[in-house]
């Protein structure tokens, strides 16, 4: 399956392409619509093309254009049976800390270029027409015949979740991270700690052989391998 990235230097925004449609990969921060639209028109993709938008997790980087896509398309969502919940509370859930201190310094410094309340267009989903919650096993791509597993991934969020394509790429929102300030593939907030290492063993023993973070570049599976020992070290700040 073709992997696009039309996000920005801050936040990937993976689509999919299936034989039947685009598959949208969250919906980057509140504001980037119309750069999302851009981008998707350069790439050569029509927003009517898009008929699944998969939401990782409810985090305000995530899911900050949601709104105005579902109104722009006639699309599926697909995303957590917990994510509803969150969605009405318009900002992230401040629950858990971080891996390390520099993590911790970095999350505090977002205030400074205005991310520091973590919020988000609240968004009701519980009445869209075309809702599918994952409960933790229906695997909705299957049941279409498109080779797409919806795997559980909490830690980061209870509510995460990846996407696991046949060819082996994996999608997997925060559950990992690979770029500035993260530590040996580690994400910068994690809600859950035991959960999260669950979830590293997890993508491991996954058939993935390319992890797709959303913050970063994708990396080979072996890193998490390699890395899975720091975990032990992780205390949350």
């Amino acid at each position: 399956m073709r992997i696009i990235n039309i996000g920005s230097r801050v936040v990937n925004n993976y689509i999919i392409e299936t034989h039947i449609g685009y598959v949208v990969i969250d919906t980057g921060y509140a504001g980037g619509y119309n750069n999302f639209l851009k981008r998707l028109t350069r790439s050569g993709i029509d927003k009517t093309d898009i008929k699944f938008v998969f939401i990782t997790h409810v985090h305000d980087d995530h899911v900050g254009f949601l709104n105005e896509l579902l109104r722009d398309t006639d699309a599926t969502l697909i995303l957590h049976r917990e994510s509803p919940k969150r969605l009405l509370k318009g900002r992230n859930e401040l629950i858990g800390g971080c891996p390390n201190l520099l993590a911790k310094l970095f999350v505090k410094s977002m205030s400074i270029v205005g991310k520091g309340k973590h919020e988000f267009p609240v968004a009701e989903v519980n009445n869209y027409d075309k809702l599918v919650l994952w409960t933790g096993n229906n695997q909705f791509f299957r049941e279409l015949g498109v080779e797409l597993d919806i795997i559980s991934l909490p830690g980061h969020t209870s509510d995460s979740i990846g996407l696991l394509t046949g060819d082996g790429d994996l999608m997997c929102g925060d559950a990992c991270m690979n770029n500035f300030p993260s530590i040996k593939r580690n994400i910068i907030w994690i809600e859950n700690l035991d959960d999260y290492r669950k979830s590293w063993n997890t993508m491991i023993q996954s058939s993935a052989h390319t992890i797709y973070p959303s913050h970063g570049s994708p990396f080979p599976k072996k890193d998490l391998i390699r890395y899975s020992s720091y975990l032990e070290k992780i205390r949350i700040q």
